[in-house]
């Protein structure tokens, strides 16, 4: 059995068998990131990813945050991605599963959710904290 390298295994997972999930994992977080945006909107928070940016305090925060509330999709994104490279090589490489599982779920998540609450807060007026 011949060694393979990270990126070739990245490559190999997003080829091949299991191309169906580089369709059904990023909706999955889209929809969930539609969702929160639209929560976030409605609250009266700026877009997640300007909050990222904007509040260094937080930071670690949000991050925690958000990777709790994509949890299930990276979770299944990690197992997912685990199995296909057993499946086509025989061994698991758990820092390549975590680079395709944060490419195929946080990514659209977060993207997602800036977007939503943009699209949402757009013509509406924003709740405060003191409504």
């Amino acid at each position: 059995m011949s060694k393979v390298g990270l990126w070739d295994t990245i490559t190999r997972s997003l080829s091949g068998r299991g191309q169906f999930r580089l369709i059904l994992q990023p909706a999955m977080a889209v929809i969930l990131g539609v969702r929160l945006g639209i929560h976030d909107a409605r609250h009266g928070e700026p877009p997640f990813v300007l909050r990222l940016l904007t509040t260094p305090m937080q930071r670690w925060k949000l991050l925690k945050r958000s990777v709790r509330e994509a949890a299930l999709p990276l979770v299944v994104a990690l197992v997912m991605d685990s199995l296909l490279q057993y499946w086509a090589s025989r061994y698991v490489r758990p820092l390549a599963a975590v680079l395709v599982g944060g490419l195929l779920v946080w990514l659209p998540f977060i993207t997602a959710r800036a977007l939503s609450n943009r699209v949402w807060t757009r013509g509406r007026p924003r709740r405060t904290a003191d409504a």
